[in-house]
């Protein structure tokens, strides 16, 4: 018998604490759970679970078992994709977490050129923002992670940084700024202000640069208006006096229509410097896909993808050879 299947059985047990439940949702009998504990059992000369408050749980050495079955069928199924992916890439599937700020900006360009030569692969994105994906990347249910670099680093994860075109400065058409001219700092303490959520490094470095409006980065949060869901930042932005901090390629069609302006880049105002990630696990080998994906997000990065460019342009440079050896001209 398949030993990660026997192991899948004890590690279905213990989550569902029920040998029957378990034998249910694993499409086998009850004896056949019960006959497979018992061989473990008598391999090991130990009784591996017991009977507590109306529920099985593992003994002391059936967790030091568990332990070492749950590893081993991580191990194993990580290989077997790995694998899958190194035979044929176009067979593969990744699943890459993205920060909605760069989301669009780069990664969507960046998966059009890979998808561009392999059709066929598949890809899972999960758009959300590094503290909610660290732990996703941890327990393995992304490759990697790509938005903007973490405040915080762990000795668990490789970050691979590349510069990231600075955000604007936005608001609607027909707002009371346009009619005001020349924009200032301070007039985000009298309209309302908001973006995508923004690490602390960057808030630090606004902080910093105008200390006279931003005692701290508390001060700065508390006016500032996070939003998760950019498609309804969007929607404020033309319909209220709400001005955004955004990248450019989150506005692109609205720009496009005249539905927002430019009130000022945050590089006119101030000197900054944002940097993206790609963040991976050091324990981990990443497949093809994951690599070729990474290279292709940091070279539209340093070719300044996420600025404002028309969507002719940004179908002439996806249009690069995956292999790297060729640049779009």
């Amino acid at each position: 018998m398949d030993e990660l299947w026997r192991y899948r059985q004890l590690i279905t047990l213990a989550e569902m604490g029920n040998y029957r439940r378990a034998a249910d949702r694993l499409g086998i009998t009850h004896g056949a759970l019960s006959q497979t504990v018992a061989k473990f059992e008598d391999q090991y000369g130990t009784q591996l679970f017991e009977r507590k408050k109306r529920r099985t749980v593992a003994t002391p050495y059936g967790e030091r078992l568990l332990h070492a079955a749950r590893e081993s069928v991580e191990l194993v199924s990580q290989a077997r994709r790995d694998m899958a992916l190194m035979q044929n890439l176009k067979i593969g599937r990744l699943i890459v977490g993205v920060d909605t700020a760069i989301a669009e900006g780069l990664l969507a360009p960046a998966l059009a050129a890979l998808l561009k030569s392999f059709p066929e692969l598949q890809f899972t994105t999960l758009a959300r923002n590094w503290r909610t994906m660290e732990e996703d990347l941890r327990s393995d249910r992304i490759d990697m992670f790509i938005g903007l670099s973490p405040d915080r680093r762990s000795d668990s994860f490789d970050y691979r940084e590349f510069p990231l075109v600075p955000p604007i400065f936005v608001c609607r058409s027909d707002h009371p700024l346009i009619r005001k001219g020349a924009f200032e700092v301070s007039d985000l303490l009298i309209h309302p202000f908001g973006g995508s959520e923004v690490p602390d490094s960057l808030l630090k470095q606004f902080v910093e640069a105008f200390p006279a409006q931003f005692k701290s980065i508390s001060s700065l949060r508390e006016i500032f208006l996070t939003a998760h869901e950019l498609g309804l930042l969007r929607q404020l932005l033309t319909s209220t006096d709400i001005v955004g901090l955004l990248p450019e390629a989150v506005i692109r069609s609205e720009l496009d229509a005249g539905n927002v302006r430019i009130l000022a880049r945050l590089d006119d105002v101030m000197e900054s410097e944002i940097k993206g990630s790609i963040v991976t696990r050091q324990d981990r080998s990443l497949p093809p896909a994951a690599l070729r994906l990474s290279s292709l997000v940091e070279d539209m990065a340093l070719r300044g993808f996420g600025a404002y460019q028309s969507r002719d342009h940004i179908e002439r440079q996806i249009d690069l050879p995956v292999d790297g050896k060729d640049r779009a001209r």
